[in-house]
């Protein structure tokens, strides 16, 4: 199969939210099951299938034959690798089939189809969304949306990645005299000076020459350097706050003699 017929293929093999919740058989049930309707269609006995293997070397007896088709014994992957001589069935028939889905382990499901596309010359690479279902992944991929939900809903509409910043007590005490929200006022901080708060307040009294050193005044010039910074983003927390619940604004290509210039449909310019 082609590269590209894969991916169509693969497309239609996408487990679904319902399959990857369901506990389906484990691959040794599986393999198990498929090993004893081969045996039986070729209407070999589990002692007939022990002897062949004797034969290529592997230490097999009637019992253990049983133990595997039962699926409690598992297969070493030498094991795996002879199991078309002894059974006279290529591999990728030995697997689970197009349609059934199988769990590796208890973190990791894949559809009979990609096992078996797995043995092609060139494999797929495992991907997401796709036949292989990954719980780490996906509980990773949920936990991202989380967090992305959450800061959509801390900070301003149109919040630039680069000023997104995790409060620090300096910044959670100023949201409680702002009344505003901590996201918020670390975000503000770092879109009007480049940095936090704390690190702001710090610089500014660094740079005053008349910088008191003895505690109490030091405490004082602090507390009037903070007094002044929060006045400074008190306006900027209420703008991006007044914008929070606005609708995002909708965009539109226009044709203009220099070319097509794509401008917000209110007319309003982004600022």
């Amino acid at each position: 199969m082609k590269r590209d017929e894969w991916s169509d293929a693969a497309a239609e093999q996408v487990l679904t939210a319902h399959e990857s919740e369901q506990r389906g058989k484990p691959f040794g049930i599986q393999l198990g099951e498929r090993l004893q309707q081969v045996r039986e269609e070729a209407e070999a006995t589990r002692e007939d299938i022990a002897r062949k293997a004797r034969f290529f070397g592997l230490p097999w007896h009637r019992p253990t034959v049983g133990q595997i088709e039962q699926g409690k014994r598992g297969v070493s992957a030498p094991e795996l690798l002879l199991l078309p001589l002894v059974y006279g069935v290529p591999l990728r028939d030995l697997l689970p089939g197009n349609g059934e889905v199988t769990w590796l382990t208890d973190e990791t499901a894949v559809r009979g189809s990609a096992l078996r596309h797995s043995l092609d010359e060139e494999p797929e690479e495992p991907s997401l969304p796709g036949p292989w279902h990954f719980k780490g992944a996906v509980r990773v991929a949920g936990k991202f949306r989380e967090t992305q939900e959450r800061l959509s809903a801390a900070l301003p509409w149109g919040a630039r990645a680069g000023f997104v910043a995790t409060p620090d007590e300096a910044e959670t005490k100023a949201a409680k005299r702002l009344n505003s929200t901590p996201e918020y006022v670390a975000y503000t901080a770092r879109e009007m000076w480049g940095r936090g708060l704390a690190e702001e307040r710090d610089a500014r009294l660094a740079g005053r020459l008349d910088a008191p050193t003895a505690p109490r005044a030091l405490q004082a010039a602090r507390g009037h350097i903070t007094r002044t910074l929060l006045d400074e983003l008190e306006p900027v927390i209420r703008d991006h706050e007044g914008r929070r619940n606005k609708p995002h604004p909708r965009y539109k290509a226009v044709k203009t003699k220099t070319g097509v210039q794509i401008v917000r449909e209110d007319g309003e310019a982004d600022g």
